[in-house]
């Protein structure tokens, strides 16, 4: 007399056990989101809009610094470094 738990025991034990060829695994579906196909009008240039609108932001930054350092010396200027090394950080963190 034949244990049919036991017989579905051990053909379960035999299927993990089982080593999958290259074969017969397939490649995953494409994914649903591509950064391409969120942007539809994405820049042509080197930089994406944010990344393009982080570099303004970080020019004008340095700028207003500069500026500041030559009329008040570093006292107010520092400020505005601070600021700039922040955004420096994030910037780097970020993209």
């Amino acid at each position: 007399m034949k244990n049919t738990p036991d017989d579905d025991r051990l053909q379960r034990a035999r299927q993990a056990r089982q080593v999958i060829s290259g074969s017969d695994i397939r490649p995953p579906s494409p994914p649903t989101y591509s950064p391409s196909s969120s942007m539809a009008a994405q820049p042509a240039g080197m930089f994406t809009l944010a990344q393009r609108n982080y570099l303004i932001a970080v020019g004008v930054l340095l700028v207003l610094g500069v500026l500041l350092n030559l009329v008040f010396s570093f006292s107010i200027a520092s400020i505005i470094f601070f600021l700039l090394a922040l955004a420096l950080l994030a910037g780097w963190i970020v993209f």
